[in-house]
């Protein structure tokens, strides 16, 4: 937790960077074979907030648990694809009678947020079931517009994917950071739909921070279309375009190994000039705003 007094206003970590699948192979370890997740420590907020429930959450809760100094806590789901989920039922803190955890969503075609999350803790599925779960659990089935928690507000706009997916925007300390780990941007070239693009850049304009899908490049794009997910081109030039300030681009495809995406890491310095920065996100990084 960063203290009310510390000129740090947020510290960003990233426990998965990856899509689809874990991908813990020795190739990949330089940017991280963890699948989607997120914690952002605000300045004296003294609750945890994480942005999806990947195979990172597993580490995270690990370390909640030892620092244990943040006893509650917020999840905000995108939606409920495996690599958005797959991680949960590992999730230490869920299992600690002194946790309470609000895990939140946005409805989904086969449910709520409770219908969706439990459904997978079946006998069928997992050897724990949900009344296994210790801790005080509140799902919540998440609306799009803004709600205000304990020093932090959220809303969502809905991506281009193929289930109801948040695109969660957060605001604290005067920062607003936008979570788009799973959005398909067409680009216009193919014809793309230039009322969803303008919606999505009025949604991040001047956005501080912006952790955006960039699974594809525009070469790989057109055999992957309506797959949901962008190419990363695309996505930092639909950044620019909002004059976002600091341009994380994630969701790094399983095949995309270490020597690939550092390949693909300088190519990104051609953009530099038009933002504070632009990177890679990286597995286990801290990034301080």
């Amino acid at each position: 937790m960063l203290h009310a007094g510390s000129k740090t206003r947020l510290k960003l970590r990233f426990w998965g960077v990856r899509g689809s699948i874990p991908c813990p192979e020795p190739e990949n370890m330089l940017y991280g074979g963890n699948t989607s997740c997120v914690q952002l420590c605000f300045a004296g907020q003294d609750e945890y907030l994480i942005l999806d429930s990947g195979s990172g959450i597993r580490p995270l809760g690990v370390y909640l648990e030892e620092e244990g100094i943040q006893k509650k806590g917020h999840i905000f789901i995108t939606h409920a694809h495996w690599d958005h989920i797959q991680g949960f039922p590992f999730f230490k803190p869920i299992y600690d009678a002194s946790n309470v955890v609000r895990i939140h969503m946005p409805e989904q075609e086969s449910g709520d947020c409770k219908q969706v999350l439990t459904g997978q803790l079946t006998p069928t599925h997992f050897p724990v079931t949900a009344d296994m779960l210790n801790a005080h659990i509140d799902y919540v089935t998440q609306s799009p517009g803004r709600q205000d928690y304990n020093g932090f507000s959220v809303s969502f706009m809905l991506a281009n994917h193929p289930v109801a997916t948040a695109i969660y925007k957060i605001e604290s300390q005067g920062l607003t950071v936008i979570y788009a780990p799973d959005n398909e941007l067409v680009p216009e070239h193919l014809a793309g739909n230039r009322d969803f693009r303008n919606q999505l850049i009025a949604f991040c304009r001047d956005a501080d921070i912006l952790i955006h899908d960039s699974n594809y490049t525009l070469e790989m794009y057109p055999n992957r279309r309506n797959w949901g997910h962008s190419a990363w081109e695309d996505a930092t030039e639909m950044a620019a375009e909002a004059g976002v300030k600091n341009l994380f681009l994630t969701h790094h495809d399983p095949t995309a190994t270490d020597s690939v995406l550092s390949d693909r890491a300088i190519q990104l310095s051609e953009y530099a000039h038009r933002f504070v920065s632009i990177q890679l996100a990286r597995e286990g990084k801290d990034y301080l705003f």
